[in-house]
């Protein structure tokens, strides 16, 4: 992914919100503007999902190198093997199938600015490599011979605790300290309370223009989920929420089917149907507890096998199967 002059289009700011009441996300960005102005490399921690990408986005917008690429590695996108080549680039030859020279993310972040996502995901023999071109700032392609004298900025994100990993031995030690100049902690929304209302009229609008669907009224239970909810999936997840309830919303209204299936289970009280006088094995009590899952779930979409698969995250086929493992029927 490239982006480019990301300020004076305002493309950034109408894509992101930025607008913060949060004093923990102020902070945030006053590190990303800070840094800004520098070539350090910056190793961006946090949560799966609460923008680590647009943080690195904001760094380069604000620097620089903001009229030059802005180019996006997710390195748990790739295997080991597809990850090196994609990074460093090949000449024709190196592979049965390979026919044109590819050029790799180093070179294409050339003068810019290179984001390596998930970069704790990264194995411990790619970490060597990337750790040899990010000191040298030279790179040579796989199957050649030259070597290519490089200008970028390099920007990390993990939402794994490195430091423990260098201490079991799962993460390089000086790829680390390499990579972590800087580091600036992106909070969770639940500590951004003070942005939630704001964040979901943004998202909101968006998700409307998008799927060209308009909104008049959302339910009050409704909003009452959407500003007491704890989303552990952060912003990635409040944005699908709201896309979803667009989606779902019957005469321009935003109604109760739209609150994903995952919330209500977490209202139930699990332990209400085992009240019984004695206790049973923990084996038990995770078999009774996944048959009232699936069998909640399964109301909840109708009995829409492909529904419940996608909001379960599991596939159509597990659902069967544990359908006839627990002898559910469907109701008539």
């Amino acid at each position: 992914m490239e982006r480019n002059n990301f300020m004076d289009s305002n493309v950034f700011t109408s894509t992101y919100y930025m607008d913060t009441k949060s004093a923990a996300y102020a902070r945030t960005l006053s590190d990303c503007r800070r840094v800004a102005v520098s070539n350090a490399n910056v190793l961006l921690i946090g949560e799966s999902g609460v923008g680590k990408d647009v943080a690195a986005q904001y760094i380069h917008a604000l620097s620089r190198r903001s009229d030059k690429a802005f180019v996006a590695v997710n390195c748990n996108a790739y295997t080991e093997s597809l990850l090196e080549p994609e990074l460093f680039g090949m000449e024709p030859g190196i592979f049965s199938d390979t026919i044109r020279r590819r050029i790799g993310k180093f070179e294409l972040a050339d003068h810019g600015t290179l984001f390596l996502d998930a970069i704790g995901d990264v194995s411990l023999t790619t970490q060597v490599k990337l750790l040899r071109a990010i000191e040298t700032k030279e790179i040579e392609r796989l199957g050649g011979n030259n070597k290519k004298i490089l200008d970028f900025r390099l920007i990390t994100a993990t939402s794994r605790d490195l430091p423990t990993e260098v201490i079991n031995g799962s993460f390089r030690e000086d790829f680390f300290y390499r990579i972590s100049t800087i580091v600036i902690r992106i909070p969770p929304l639940r500590d951004r309370k003070e942005d939630l209302e704001g964040m979901i009229h943004f998202f909101l609008q968006k998700a409307q223009e998008e799927n060209g669907i308009r909104i008049d009224r959302i339910e009050n239970k409704v909003w009452e989920f959407l500003m007491n909810y704890d989303y552990p999936g952060n912003i990635r997840e409040l944005k699908n929420t709201l896309d979803r309830m667009v989606v779902l919303s019957q005469n321009h209204v935003i109604t109760t089917e739209g609150i994903p299936i995952l919330y209500n289970l977490k209202r139930l009280t699990p332990v209400s149907s085992y009240s019984t006088h004695e206790l049973i094995s923990w084996k038990e009590f995770k078999r009774r507890s996944e048959r009232e899952y699936l069998e909640w779930a399964l109301r909840q979409t109708n009995w829409n096998i492909s529904a419940a698969a996608r909001e379960l995250s599991i596939s159509t086929r597990q659902i069967f199967n544990k359908i006839n493992e627990y002898n559910i029927e469907k109701p008539f």
